[in-house]
């Protein structure tokens, strides 16, 4: 009885064995959805949407980003981790208090950060840079209450940006994790919490003189303007 032949694999040039075919298929790009909840999520935990609290309904939240519930429970797993949400078994998920003590604790580690970024980037930053830095920094200490987090908000991704020029993949991801987590716990915080915060940063600008404040207008005794 003849043995069967078995087929030799096809060779590509140069002699070399060809495993797959010689023209690759174009793989379409798969949509990242748990991602996606994680982001729409965080984003709704950190505006407040979501009440410190409030159980989460993890099959709501899959209609409403027309999704199946393994993303969504993917997102929830990094958001557990990130300090944003609780899960109590036989419970639910939950939101996770906000707490002025832990906001006054975290954004002392995200000053600290930004200290670096400017001692970083500062030097190479234009005089109108600087005065935009000044006057949201400025802006977000003396804010009315109801406008606090909004101004707060914006001073943070402007520092946020600088922290991304400064080339270090690491500083920028700590930076990113530390603004989620005071963004977070500034929820149901009173609104002097945030501008207090905002107050000490215009200090900590005054101190590096006017010459760094290039453009930004000062007060008769040198000190930059509140806005």
């Amino acid at each position: 009885m003849r043995r069967r032949r078995r087929p030799r694999p096809r060779r590509g040039r140069g002699g070399c064995a060809v495993p797959v075919p010689l023209t690759p298929r174009r793989i379409p790009k798969r949509d990242d959805a748990a991602g996606r909840a994680y982001g729409e999520l965080r984003d709704a935990l950190l505006s407040g949407a979501l009440r410190p609290g409030e159980r989460i309904d993890l099959g709501a939240v899959a209609h409403w980003l027309d999704m199946s519930r393994t993303p969504v429970d993917h997102a929830i797993t990094r958001l557990c981790t990130d300090g944003l949400v609780t899960v109590e078994p036989y419970r639910g998920t939950f939101v996770r208090p906000g707490d002025p003590e832990r906001f006054e604790a975290t954004a002392q580690v995200l000053d600290i950060v930004h200290d670096a970024v400017l001692a970083t980037v500062g030097a190479a930053l234009a005089p109108a840079e600087r005065e935009r830095l000044l006057e949201l920094t400025a802006a977000a200490a003396s804010a009315a209450a109801d406008e606090a987090p909004e101004r707060h908000d914006r001073w943070l991704l402007f520092m946020a940006d600088l922290a991304g020029r400064v080339g270090n993949d690491v500083l920028a991801c700590e930076e990113a994790r530390l603004r989620m987590l005071v963004q977070h716990a500034r929820v149901g915080a009173p609104p002097e919490v945030l501008t207090e915060h905002a107050r000490r940063r215009v200090e900590s600008l005054r101190a590096r003189g006017a010459g760094w404040l290039g453009g930004a207008r000062l007060d008769q005794d040198g000190a930059p303007l509140l806005y």
